[in-house]
């Protein structure tokens, strides 16, 4: 049997309902003679460059993205938010989802010549989960497997030793790479020489500039999202990272690029409506903008202090000052567009500073005369007079931060914002040297709650961060790697979202919409279900 589909039509036009672009040909029939040729860039922003290219260790959406350009993985998520064979032919699972068979395609090639096969597939989710890879995501959702087994030359067997109903969400992400590259060039330096069997080929990573991608000739088409059968029509693919955001927005319009990937709302006046360019807004399925707390210290330690601070935000106000209201509402630990939102996360803490400071001096945490903030007395553990300030870390979006920040003021929080690179945010989470801590997923899949929540991933390169231990919490979220029904799925992710919330655990925000422009002359941009997930293969510039 096919097990589990779990991401329906309604779901994809959910996700997509922010599209503002009419005449995309993506999905439909090829509606002029494509031309070959051309290079294609890209001006992308800067903090959403990877520390790594390899998608095995990174735990990044571009990494994946980019990983997509040179190699395919086993299964895609199309356009309509299905799942498609790729490089994989057919799979099945046995009653439980604790067996997978997968069925892979033959006679195709990785770019340096070796064959993709089963011991191929087998070597990839091997490298994943060996310790020494560290792999930050791929890893917990591939799971722990008792085998993985090349059964023949193209007929790969997982085993599991309970139900693991979500593998295909992990396998449809994992590019798999030449092992024989892997294995030549090593951890360190294969992020560099990445060998896939895609329609692109990695020809140069320029770091904190720009990476390459060239087409390579003998790639066979083989992704179900691809309209053609062949290489990639475009020649060359380059991805520039773009640190200045006025620089980033008018890139296209200013001609030296026919297309911004992740402009921000300032861009929609440049190009929404405007008959010369192509503008889309998407929606992005997942945790929205949202900041873990890490509750193993004061003053977030104490239940009534995350609660005064959830109280106190004003997020609607926030979004209408800094984005005109265009960002998307994340009321919960799932944003509102996922399709297993709780609801009740949206009524559970209204905006009330009177209950926030009724709260705080609960804690015991005063009001001092003549003082804006807040000092501790009588808390156990922390000295008299010490003031009650906290830290907001970020790697982009530092804005909200700082209107937080105002707003917090309100009932004499002093908050600290910091906007750091991936690299640092990972080091200060191993390091627990945080208080709230950004940490976003993206999947229309509720496992994401499973990652993040379920104390057991609480270990070096998991995402278990708050330091939150609770068993019917770990009960509940570990239900969702072996339930298969799709609405039973969402009810349990419902309910662990209630859990998460009652304990005040994170700080929703908003959710950020993926806002492209693009030249008309670029044709068949294909868009995936998810806003931050595009095809390039059967993309060609008219000329």
């Amino acid at each position: 049997m096919r097990f589990p589909r779990h991401v329906s039509r309604r779901t994809a036009s959910a996700l997509l309902a922010g599209l503002a672009l009419s005449a995309m040909a993506g999905t439909a029939a090829l509606a002029q003679q494509p031309q070959a040729g051309g290079n294609l860039t890209i001006a992308w922003r800067a903090n959403q460059e990877p520390a790594s290219l390899d998608g095995h260790i990174d735990p990044f959406q571009s990494t994946w993205l980019f990983n997509s350009f040179v190699a395919d993985p086993l299964i895609i998520l199309d356009g309509e938010g299905k799942y498609r064979p790729a490089l994989a032919t057919e799979w099945s699972a046995n009653a439980d989802g604790s067996v997978w068979i997968f069925k892979l395609r033959q006679g195709v090639k990785f770019q340096d010549g070796t064959p993709f096969n089963a011991a191929a597939v087998k070597y990839n989710i091997d490298r994943i989960l060996a310790p020494a890879t560290a792999s930050k995501q791929l890893a917990s959702e591939l799971g722990k497997p008792s085998s993985v087994e090349a059964v023949d030359e193209f007929t790969l067997r997982i085993s599991y030793p309970q139900p693991w109903v979500t593998l295909l969400d992990g396998v449809r992400r994992m590019p798999v790479w030449s092992p024989t590259a892997a294995e030549k060039f090593g951890l360190q330096e294969f992020q560099r020489n990445l060998v896939g069997t895609g329609p692109f080929t990695l020809a140069e990573w320029v770091k904190n500039e720009r990476i390459v991608f060239r087409k390579w000739a003998d790639y066979g088409g083989w992704n179900p999202a691809s309209l053609h059968k062949g290489p990639a029509y475009l020649d060359q693919v380059t991805v520039r990272f773009i640190g200045e955001v006025a620089v980033l927005n008018e890139a296209v319009r200013a001609g030296t690029t026919l297309m911004g990937y992740s402009l921000t709302p300032d861009s929609r006046e440049l190009y929404k409506d405007k008959p010369n360019f192509k503008f889309m807004s998407l929606g992005q399925s997942g945790t929205g903008l949202q900041k873990v707390m890490n509750i193993r210290r004061p003053p977030l330690s104490d239940l009534r202090v995350r609660q005064a601070l959830l109280f106190a935000r004003d997020i609607p106000a926030i979004n209408k000052l800094l984005y005109d209201g265009t960002y998307i509402a994340s009321d919960g630990p799932l944003d509102n567009v996922h399709r297993c939102f709780w609801p009740g996360s949206s009524t559970m803490y209204p905006t009330n500073l009177d209950k926030a400071r009724a709260l705080l001096d609960e804690a015991g945490w005063k009001v001092v005369q003549g003082q804006p903030f807040r000092q501790a007395r009588g808390i156990d553990g922390v000295p008299d007079g010490t003031p009650l300030k906290i830290r907001w870390t970020t790697i982009h979006h530092r804005e909200i931060g700082e209107a937080l920040q105002q707003q917090f003021r309100r009932i004499g929080v002093d908050m600290s914002v910091e906007q750091v690179p991936g690299p640092i945010q990972l080091d200060r989470v191993n390091k627990r040297d945080f208080d709230l801590m950004f940490l976003r997923q993206r999947s229309p899949d509720p496992v994401i709650l499973d990652q993040i929540w379920n104390s057991r991933w609480d270990q070096p390169g998991g995402w278990a961060w708050t330091g939150f231990k609770d068993a019917e919490l770990d009960e509940t979220v570990g239900k969702l790697r072996i339930i298969g029904d799709d609405n039973q799925r969402c009810e349990v992710a419902k309910k662990a979202q209630e859990i998460i919330m009652k304990n005040a655990l994170m700080m929703p925000t908003l959710s950020e919409p993926v806002f492209i422009a693009h030249h008309p002359s670029l044709q068949n941009l294909q868009m995936g279900s998810e806003g931050n997930w595009f095809f390039l293969h059967s993309t060609w510039i008219r000329r």
